[in-house]
């Protein structure tokens, strides 16, 4: 192959731009505007000409569609409402939420693991699939309520049954009473050795007369007050992913009673927390059926938003606010990429006033 041409300074761009000269072309003045007699004149016209033109042309497209704008804001309804987050607020709170979900997952040392000091059979958390439990155990309810023992199937169950049946159902077995020692445990103490009962003088028939005691005032008893479980640290190395998605599932159950008439569930702002840190606990690459369960609940808390902006009542302070729903929203817009939802929550504002 023979070697290329090295280009020399005599090269003008003009015959690098219309290709190199091979036939002669004739030297004639710039502005020459006579009829070419040769082919020499002729070619000189063709790159005079050629300098002129556009290096790239563009045909007519016949079934191009014509670029729709936007319709202009009407005056009614703003462009953006000022509901909304601005967009620079939102660029801030992704990039702070991605770097709390980098922190959270460096591995760290010399920190309490409550999973290996619990060494007595009791549960740290409810089972992934008791709904009802995980409920009472997110309201501060004791452990007696939420850590309930399973019962026994098959064959297990059918020997729990005859074994507690020994003890019901046989006569011989006596069950002893409370005393002071083995011999007056067996005998029940009689109603006159009551000091109580002797001091009274007895009735003409003999017998004690009864005691007089008041009848116990229910009304006094207070309905004991449990203070939330909060989403920390230990607890939450015992979430993975499967159970947070889980877990968030019944949040967006729990969300839809909350806005029901009966209020059959309360969320607080404890439960926005224990939301707002779960999904830190979901990878950025998810499934299809998971994607549609974080927009289940990104909706969820659409709709509370919309009943907290037309409500009228006064919230409580640990009631969930509009800012903990829109911490939620954004989360899941932002994180992953659901930017369709802000459509939507521009709707629903725009709808509510």
């Amino acid at each position: 192959m023979p070697p290329k041409r090295k280009r020399s300074a005599s090269d003008s761009s003009d015959e690098e731009s219309f290709g190199r000269q091979i036939l002669p072309v004739a030297n004639l003045p710039a502005d020459f505007e006579g009829t070419p007699e040769d082919g020499m004149q002729y070619l000189f016209t063709v790159r005079r000409d050629a300098r002129h033109l556009p290096h790239v042309t563009r045909v007519a497209n016949p079934y191009e569609i014509p670029e729709r704008l936007p319709p202009p804001p009407s005056d009614n309804l703003p462009a953006v409402h000022p509901a909304l987050p601005s967009p620079e607020w939102r660029t801030s709170f992704e990039t702070h939420y991605k770097n709390f979900r980098k922190n959270f997952a460096q591995p760290t040392i010399h920190v309490y693991n409550p999973a290996q000091s619990q060494n007595d059979g009791r549960k740290l958390i409810p089972d992934l699939k008791e709904r009802d439990l995980w409920w009472a155990f997110l309201s501060g309810r004791p452990a007696a309520e939420w850590d309930i023992p399973k019962k026994p199937k098959g064959q297990n169950a059918r020997n729990f049954q005859r074994g507690m049946r020994a003890f019901a159902d046989d006569p011989e077995v006596q069950v002893p009473f409370i005393g002071s020692s083995r011999s007056e445990a067996l005998v029940p103490r009689p109603m006159y050795d009551d000091p109580e009962v002797r001091a009274q003088p007895p009735t003409p028939s003999g017998t004690p007369a009864p005691i007089e005691r008041p009848a116990p005032d229910h009304s006094i008893e207070e309905t004991p007050i449990y203070k939330p479980r909060e989403p920390t640290p230990s607890l939450l190395r015992l979430v993975d992913q499967r159970m947070a998605l889980h877990l968030l599932m019944y949040f967006t159950h729990w969300t839809n009673l909350h806005m029901q008439p009966e209020k059959l569930c309360r969320v607080t702002q404890t439960h926005a927390r224990w939301i707002f840190v779960l999904l830190s606990r979901v990878d950025d690459y998810i499934s299809a059926d998971d994607m549609h369960l974080l927009r289940n609940l990104a909706r969820a808390y659409l709709a509370l938003l919309k009943d907290l902006t037309r409500s009228t009542e006064r919230l409580a302070a640990d009631d969930i606010n509009p800012g903990s729903c829109w911490l939620i929203i954004s989360t899941v817009v932002g994180i992953w990429g659901q930017r369709d939802l802000w459509m939507d929550a521009e709707e629903m504002i725009r709808c509510s006033i």
